[in-house]
C-alpha cells in the first residue's frame, strides 16, 4: 500500500511513530490477525528522522533484568527475519578490578538468560578479536559473539513491507495535532491530513511522546538527552577492510565509552560528558532539522549507502564535550592518534527517571497506550509485547517494572523527571548495585514514623519515592549478643552485619517494623464480594474479620498480583500488596477490572494510612498491655477494629516472618503516636526496630514469596508453589488456563535451596547447574541467620525439585554446591 494513500476515517488501532517500536507493533498486530491498523509519522517513512535511524545501531542481549534480556533475544530474531541484522559480536572490557568482577557477573547474567556463546576473554584473546586495541591496562573481556549491528533503514523497510502485506496502512508526513476523548476513553485522533476514529492509539513517538501525552493530560515521564557519537577518518591499520563492520563492538565501562568499526574508521560513543537535556518541545521541526546521512553504515571517504535526509533527533556535534572521551579513546586505541572526527553528531535518546521503558495503557484514559523510551536493542520484542497487550490485554512476560502505571504522582513533576533523567544519563555506564539508590529528589515520601527511624540511626534507601530503612545503626550493640558472618566484595555493599542481628532478635525477642509503604486499598460496594471472587484465586467469601492470602491472574494463568485480603464489613474489604512500583501496578489492575458503575469502589492506595508490624515470640506480650482487643483470643488470619491505647487501628494477625505477629493499620496522623506507644510497651520484652534487610531474610526462611521476583506473570501459582491460594470451587480470571490437579505444562518449579558452604553468600539472578547443564535460575537469595546458611529460591526443572537433590549455583563465575530443602525452613507461627 502506498505511503501517500488516503488516511482512513476509522481504524481499530492507530500507531503514532514509524520507528522500530511502531513498525514492530504494527507487524505483530497484523500477524495476530488485526489488519485494521494505521501507522502515521510526521517524517518520511522509513527515513523518519527519529532515534531509530540516527542510532549507531548496536544490539546487546545481556542484562541483569530477565525480561529485558528475553526481549533483546527476541528482538535479535525479529531483526534477522526482517533483513536488518548483522552478527559481529560485542566485547565488554575491564581495566579495573571492580569492572572485572562486574564482567564475571555479566557472565552470570548471560548464562541465566541463555545468551548463546557468551565467554570471558583474556587480554590477548580480546586483541585477537580487536587487533588495534591496546591491552597493557586490560584485565579481560566479556564476549557475546551473537550480539551485533542493525541496518536500521532496511529493518524499518522490512517490517513495514511485511505489515503492509498483511493489511496495515502507513502514512508519512502526517502529524497528530489533537486527540479527542469521550467518557474517559480515546475516540478520535486529529491529524493535519484528517480525522480518524479509533478504539486505541499507541504512542510510539519516543522523544516526542510527552507532547502526545499532553493532548489527553497523560504525563509520560521521559526527557530526550543528546548523546555524542563521532567517527574517525581512515586508520592505516584498517586498510583493506571490505565491509563496514567486521570487528566486534567494544564497550569500555571504566571510560564511559563504546566503540565500533566503520570500515577503515572507528566510531566512538561517548557518555563521558555532562548530560545534555533537551525538552520535547525544543526538538526542531523536520524543515529546521539537520540534513545528514545515517551513521550506522557510514564509512570514511565513502559515506552511507543512503542519501542525506532530515534528522530532527540529531543535533550538532559539540567538540568541547568530546575532549575527555578523545583522550581516553586514543589511550585505548593508539591508532586514533592524529586522526580527526569526520562525522559527529549529538543524537537524542529518551531517558526515564528509572532508566526503564514506558509501556502499557494509561490508567486515566482508556485506549491510550504508550511504548516509549525503548532502545533499539529491545524495539522488536517490545513491539511483540505491545501487540499482545493491545490485542489480548496481557502478555507472557513480567513488565511491571516497565509499565506506565508504576510511577507515583511525583513522577508527573517536570523537575523530578529532568533531574532523575540527568542522573540516569550521568551514571549510565556506572556499575549499579541492586541495593543502590538514586541520589536526586530524596525524602519525597516519608512514613509518619520517619523521625523515630532517624533517631534510631536508620540507614535509608529509596524505593518508588519512599525512604525505607535497610537497618538501624542503634542496633549495632546487638552484635554483642548475636553472631553474624562477615562478608566482603559485591555482596557486602549496601549491607551491614546489623541486618543479621535484627533478624535473630526477631526470632528471639520482638521486632517493630514500618510497613507503611506497602500498597493498601479498600474495596467497597454492594458487588465488592463477587468482584473480588472473580479477581482473586482464593475464596473471598470470608467471615467478617477473616484474612486470606491470594493471587491475581491474567487469562494465561500468570500471576499478576499477590497480596492479602481482609473482610472488614460485609461489603468492605482491605487489600494489601507489596509497596513501590509493583504495588501501584497491581492496584491499577484491580481498578481496570472493576465495573464502571458504582457497585464497586477501589480507594486510593498508601496515602492516608500507615502500617506498623510487630513480630516475634514476645509480640503478644508487647501488645497485651496496650491493645484493647483480647490478644489471647485473637485467632491467626483474622482482623479486628480496636485501639492501641487511644490510637484507632485495624489489627491483623498476620506475619511473613515465620514468627507470630500483628500488622496494625492506622490513619497516618496517628502513626507517630502508634510507633511510640508500641516502642514503650516493648521495652521490657527486648523490642528492636527492624529494617527491610532483616525482613527480607526472615521471609526467605519462612518460605514467603516476593511479588516481582519469585512470583510474576511468567509463572502460574502452581509453579510458584502457591497451590493453597487457588480455590477451584470459585470462578476467577485465569481459571481456565490452570489444571485443577495443579499440573502444568511448564518445565520449572520454584524451589528452596541452601548453600552447603556455611557463610557463603550469592545474590539474585544467577544460574543453577547440574554439571554443565543449566537447570534453573535464582529469583531471591539471602542469608538465613537462624539456619546459618545462604538461602536461594530458584525456578528449577522438575527432576531437580526433590529435597536432598544436589545442584550448583554460579555466582561471579564461581560454583557453589547447594542442596534442595523442604520449606519453610522456619515456621513458628
Amino acid at each position: 500500500m502506498s505511503e501517500q494513500s488516503e488516511l482512513p476515517d476509522r481504524a481499530e488501532t492507530l500507531i503514532v511513530g514509524a520507528g522500530v517500536v511502531g513498525c514492530s507493533t504494527a507487524y505483530h498486530l497484523a500477524k495476530k490477525g488485526s489488519s485494521d491498523v494505521v501507522v502515521v509519522d510526521k517524517g518520511p517513512i522509513p527515513k523518519t528522522g527519529g532515534s531509530t535511524v540516527h542510532a549507531p545501531a548496536g544490539l546487546t542481549q545481556t542484562s541483569p533484568d530477565r525480561t529485558l534480556a528475553t526481549i533483546a533475544k527476541e528482538t535479535r530474531e525479529i531483526y534477522d527475519a526482517a533483513g536488518g541484522w548483522e552478527e559481529n559480536g560485542a566485547i565488554e572490557i575491564a581495566t579495573t578490578d571492580e569492572c572485572w568482577e562486574y564482567l564475571n557477573r555479566r557472565m552470570d547474567q548471560a548464562r541465566t538468560n541463555d545468551i548463546d556463546g557468551a565467554e570471558l576473554l583474556t587480554p590477548d584473546q580480546v586483541k585477537e578479536h580487536v587487533p588495534i586495541i591496546e591491552t597493557e591496562d586490560l584485565i579481560g573481556g566479556f564476549h557475546v559473539p551473537t550480539d551485533g549491528r542493525i541496518d536500521t533503514v532496511s529493518l524499518l523497510d522490512g517490517l513495514k513491507t511485511d505489515a503492509e502485506n498483511r493489511g496495515v496502512s502507513f502514512h508519512e508526513r502526517t502529524t497528530v495535532t489533537d486527540i479527542e476523548t469521550t467518557d474517559g476513553a480515546v475516540e478520535t485522533v486529529v491529524t493535519d491530513r484528517g480525522r480518524v476514529r479509533v478504539d486505541d492509539i499507541l504512542v510510539a513517538g519516543n522523544i516526542w511522546a510527552p507532547l502526545i501525552g499532553e493532548m489527553v493530560d497523560v504525563p509520560i515521564p521521559l526527557v530526550p538527552c543528546a548523546h555524542q557519537y563521532g567517527v574517525t577518518d581512515s586508520i592505516e591499520a584498517l586498510d583493506g577492510w571490505e565491509h563496514d563492520v567486521e570487528q566486534p563492538w567494544v564497550r569500555h565501562w571504566d571510560g564511559d565509552l563504546y566503540f565500533r568499526q566503520h570500515g577503515d574508521g572507528y566510531g566512538i560513543g561517548n557518555y563521558n560528558h555532562d548530560p545534555i537535556i533537551v525538552g520535547s518541545s525544543d526538538i526542531p521541526t523536520l524543515d529546521d532539522a539537520i540534513e545528514t546521512e545515517p551513521v550506522y553504515d557510514y564509512v570514511p571517504n565513502q559515506g552511507s549507502r543512503h542519501d542525506p535526509f532530515k534528522q530532527p533527533s540529531s543535533r550538532s556535534f559539540t567538540e568541547s564535550d568530546f575532549e575527555d572521551a578523545w583522550r581516553e579513546a586514543t589511550r585505548l586505541f593508539p591508532d586514533f592518534e592524529g586522526k580527526e572526527i569526520v562525522k559527529g553528531f549529538n543524537g537524542m535518546f529518551s531517558f526515564t527517571p528509572d532508566h526503564m521503558p514506558i509501556m502499557g495503557e494509561s490508567p486515566d484514559v482508556d485506549g491510550f497506550w504508550v511504548a516509549a523510551a525503548i532502545w533499539l536493542t529491545h524495539g522488536g520484542g517490545a513491539g511483540r509485547v505491545m501487540a499482545d497487550l493491545l490485542e489480548d490485554g496481557e502478555t507472557d512476560l513480567d513488565i511491571d517494572d516497565m509499565h506506565i502505571t508504576r510511577f507515583g504522582s511525583h513522577a508527573e513533576s517536570p523537575s523530578f523527571v529532568h533531574d532523575r533523567a540527568y542522573e540516569v544519563y550521568d551514571t549510565v555506564y556506572d556499575i549499579h548495585h541492586p541495593r543502590g539508590s538514586f541520589q536526586t529528589h530524596r525524602n519525597l515520601c516519608q512514613s509518619p514514623v520517619y523521625r523515630h527511624q532517624k533517631e534510631l540511626g536508620a540507614e535509608f534507601y529509596e524505593d518508588a519515592g519512599w525512604e525505607r530503612p535497610r537497618w538501624y545503626g542503634a542496633n549495632d550493640s546487638l552484635l554483642d549478643d548475636y553472631a553474624v558472618p562477615s562478608r566482603s566484595g559485591w555482596e557486602a555493599q549496601n549491607w551491614s552485619r546489623i541486618e543479621g542481628a535484627e533478624h535473630q532478635a526477631v526470632r528471639d525477642r520482638v521486632g517493630i517494623a514500618d510497613r507503611t509503604s506497602e500498597t493498601t486499598v479498600t474495596i467497597t460496594g454492594e458487588d465488592a464480594l463477587p468482584f473480588l471472587q472473580w479477581v482473586f484465586t482464593n475464596d473471598m467469601d470470608l467471615e467478617v474479620g477473616g484474612v486470606a492470602e491470594t493471587t491475581m491472574l491474567n487469562e494465561r494463568g500468570g500471576v499478576v498480583g499477590y497480596g492479602t485480603v481482609s473482610r472488614v464489613e460485609p461489603d468492605r474489604f482491605r487489600v494489601s500488596f507489596d509497596g513501590g512500583a509493583a504495588g501501584m501496578c497491581q492496584v491499577n489492575r484491580l481498578r481496570k477490572r472493576a465495573p464502571d458503575d458504582s457497585s464497586v469502589t477501589v480507594s486510593d492506595g498508601v496515602s492516608g494510612s500507615c502500617v506498623i508490624g510487630i513480630y516475634g515470640p514476645n509480640a503478644r506480650a508487647t501488645l497485651e498491655s496496650v491493645m484493647h482487643a483480647d490478644v489471647s483470643s485473637f485467632p491467626r488470619s483474622t482482623a479486628r477494629d480496636t485501639h492501641v491505647k487511644s490510637v484507632p487501628v485495624t489489627a491483623v494477625r498476620d506475619s511473613d516472618t515465620g514468627e507470630d505477629g500483628w500488622e496494625l493499620h492506622a490513619p497516618t496522623e496517628y502513626g507517630g503516636n502508634l510507633w511510640n506507644t508500641l516502642w514503650q510497651a516493648g521495652q521490657d520484652h527486648g523490642i528492636v526496630a527492624v529494617g527491610d534487610g532483616a525482613l527480607n531474610t526472615l521471609r526467605l526462611e519462612a518460605g514467603q514469596r516476593a511479588y516481582g521476583t519469585d512470583v510474576h506473570a511468567e509463572f502460574t501459582p502452581f509453579q510458584a508453589g502457591l497451590d493453597d491460594l487457588v480455590d477451584f470451587d470459585t470462578e476467577f480470571v485465569g481459571r481456565a488456563a490452570l489444571r485443577p490437579t495443579g499440573e502444568t505444562d511448564s518445565s520449572v518449579e520454584l524451589t528452596c535451596l541452601t548453600l552447603d558452604d556455611r557463610g557463603a553468600v550469592v545474590m539474585d539472578g544467577v544460574p543453577v547447574f547440574d554439571g554443565t547443564r543449566r537447570v534453573g535460575h535464582v529469583t531471591s537469595a539471602g542469608y538465613g541467620y537462624d539456619i546459618d546458611a545462604c538461602i536461594a529460591y530458584a525456578y528449577l526443572q522438575p527432576e531437580y525439585t526433590a529435597a536432598g537433590t544436589s545442584v550448583t549455583v554460579e555466582y561471579q563465575n564461581e560454583r557453589f554446591d547447594a542442596t534442595v530443602r523442604n520449606e519453610p525452613l522456619v515456621n513458628r507461627t
